[in-house]
């Protein structure tokens, strides 16, 4: 009874595969040595293995500890076994809580002692390793209070009442000027490689600002700049979330590299479906994976759509099967 059932397990496969069902006489196929030649997907991730600790290593020499640690991060997910990764993530994370922790006992310090300016360096330095740090944060929204604070008490001491329209004029320009502030302190920080922290920084400007047209565009075009580079480089899904994120901001579709976004999503949907095709002969799981990323890019494609459709019916066919 199990030989029968091996047998017409064995030719249902050899269908989706397109190979030759196996003569109901024959026995069953043996399993495959342990020698057999690794996956695509296991070489890929062997070949991608040395450049992600190329990258965390560089980036550990030029005192990037947070680009070290999120290429750790990667090479736990693709080598778990290793636990030379696990190592040098966990010390690269201790590296940044350390750093992070002294530059905020440097920065508080420096308040404590009226030194703004010290302490803007010093928050601003542990936001660069640990962009989710809350406290330095809220430190730096407390340095540009205090700033304000004493331009205006200092301004106040010379003037008369006379002076109050003029004294108005100054405290708006001086929020303009912290607003300005604010949006290059994000820009420089996304420029800079912190991507995520730079662009939450810039849409919380983005939302408390939604008038200035001028500096949603600036924004918006900055955020492109890095989506083209990104698109230079091969990696077009960053790219496209990218170039998604700068229209957004933007606040409409105008822009030049706008058209980028349907252009990506239909070479990302041709990738994918190319991948399940090639997936579908060996894992039909990951091949129905491809499929539904290629439609999700594009549901216009039909193509993708009529394989996503056969290889969910192959699959469910399957599991009757066993």
């Amino acid at each position: 009874m199990m030989q029968v059932r091996s047998f017409w397990l064995l030719a249902a496969l050899g269908v989706l595969g397109g190979c030759a069902q196996v003569p109901p006489d024959r026995p069953a196929p043996a399993a495959a040595p342990a020698t057999t030649a690794a996956s695509p997907i296991s070489r890929t991730v062997a070949e991608a293995i040395p450049r992600y600790r190329r990258a965390a290593e560089a980036a550990r020499q030029a005192g990037d500890l947070a680009g070290a640690a999120a290429q750790w991060q990667i090479l736990t997910v693709l080598a778990p076994d290793d636990p030379a990764y696990a190592r040098e993530l966990a010390a690269a994370r201790a590296a940044i809580e350390k750093e992070a922790r002294e530059q905020l006992a440097a920065g508080n310090a420096a308040m404590a002692a009226g030194d703004l300016d010290r302490a803007t360096q010093s928050m601003l330095r542990v936001l660069a390793v640990d962009p989710a740090q809350p406290d330095a944060a809220k430190a730096l929204r407390e340095i540009d209070r205090r700033k304000l604070t004493r331009i205006q008490a200092d301004r106040a001491a010379k003037v008369t009442l006379q002076d109050t329209v003029a004294i108005r004029g100054a405290v708006r320009a001086q929020s303009e000027a912290n607003d300005a502030f604010d949006v290059e302190q994000a820009i420089e920080m996304f420029r800079a490689g912190d991507t995520s922290g730079g662009l939450r920084d810039l849409k919380g400007y983005v939302d408390a600002n939604q008038g200035n047209k001028a500096a949603r565009q600036r924004v918006g075009n900055v955020v492109a700049d890095r989506a083209k580079e990104l698109e230079d480089q091969g990696s077009r899904e960053q790219a496209l979330g990218l170039y998604e994120q700068a229209i957004a901001l933007r606040g409409d579709a105008s822009a030049p590299w706008a058209g980028r976004v349907g252009t990506l999503k239909k070479a990302l949907a041709q990738d994918y479906l190319e991948k399940g095709t090639r997936a579908y002969r060996t894992n039909i799981t990951q091949a129905i994976s491809f499929f539904e990323i290629s439609v999700k890019y594009d549901p216009t494609n039909t193509q993708a759509n009529l394989k996503l459709k056969d290889a969910r019916a192959a699959k469910a066919n399957l599991e009757k099967i066993k």
